[in-house]
């Protein structure tokens, strides 16, 4: 067959970005992060389901430290291939952030097919502008916010960082650090692979949507991480971001986890004595 991406023909780049094929039953993964996040409900005071938007997809949950003093924030965003949502999920990692003293922020938003990229960015941007404009309701420092995300979490969290935040009335500087993993930055494969039969992206649509296409000089400290049995093309997409990142603004800490698959990554980023965590919260001088 014809190559129709780097070395890939139809069928080989169809499987690279088909992440199930590594492994095929995600119930216990599935089990432990519903687990955690139920844990981190109890352990903390936990604003849940607050509307950011009028859509009903809109909501994100609040994990709040003990303590008084404003607080840093991270906004996370989950995986799930931009068409599962991850309610009963998306609170695995609040522990990690909430135990050392930073108010953790889980995202819902819509998924395909009844919503494209464009609509799931806005509602991305939408919430994150939510977030800095109320944090300080929640004992939070809006001036300390940091955005995190896995797989196409972290594909909408890089969208977030390389926002334009002066066209919603914030501080061009408004994100002060982005943490993603395992994500695809750069839509341009993944337009030719069979993710387009449920994301219907066009050309334009893919281009306003990669966050590699925007990068800048004035975009704050990354931390790009993705796991050594990953498939190749998510290797790849976080070797080029961290490339590119670095090439625009000289502030870039690649991490790989030799080991981890592409759902050891999401446990990955919320173990406390993980590499990953111990970075991000450095970025956040929690540590």
């Amino acid at each position: 067959m014809d190559k129709i991406y780097l070395d890939y023909d139809q069928a080989a780049l169809d499987a690279q970005y088909d992440q199930a094929t590594l492994v095929p039953d995600l119930s216990a993964y599935q089990a432990r992060f519903t687990a955690r996040t139920k844990a981190a409900k109890a352990a903390y005071k936990c604003l849940e389901h607050v509307a950011f938007g009028p859509h009903p997809d809109e909501w994100l949950d609040v994990y709040m430290p003990a303590g008084n003093g404003p607080k840093p924030v991270v906004v996370f965003f989950h995986g799930g291939a931009w068409r599962v949502q991850q309610g009963s999920t998306m609170g695995t990692a609040a522990a990690a952030y909430v135990e050392a003293g930073a108010i953790f922020v889980a995202v819902n938003f819509s998924v395909a097919p009844e919503a494209n990229l464009d609509f799931m960015v806005r509602q991305s941007r939408d919430a994150t502008a939510y977030v800095a404009k109320h944090a300080t309701a929640w004992g939070g420092d809006a001036t300390r916010l940091f955005v995190l995300g896995h797989s196409s979490g972290a594909h909408q969290a890089a969208n977030v960082a390389v926002t334009d935040w002066r066209g919603y009335g914030l501080p061009g500087d408004l994100v002060k650090g982005l943490g993603v993993t395992s994500g695809p930055y750069d839509l341009e494969p993944v337009i030719l692979s069979k993710r387009n039969e449920y994301l219907h992206l066009d050309a334009g649509m893919a281009e306003r949507n990669s966050a590699a296409n925007y990068l800048r000089g004035d975009l704050p400290p990354a931390i790009v991480a993705w796991g050594g049995q990953e498939l190749d093309e998510f290797k790849r997409q976080g070797q080029a971001f961290a490339d590119a990142w670095e090439g625009a603004t000289g502030s870039v800490t690649r991490l790989v986890f030799p080991d981890n698959n592409h759902f050891d990554q999401y446990d990955e980023i919320g173990k406390p004595d993980s590499h990953f965590t111990l970075s991000f919260l450095a970025m956040m001088n929690l540590r």
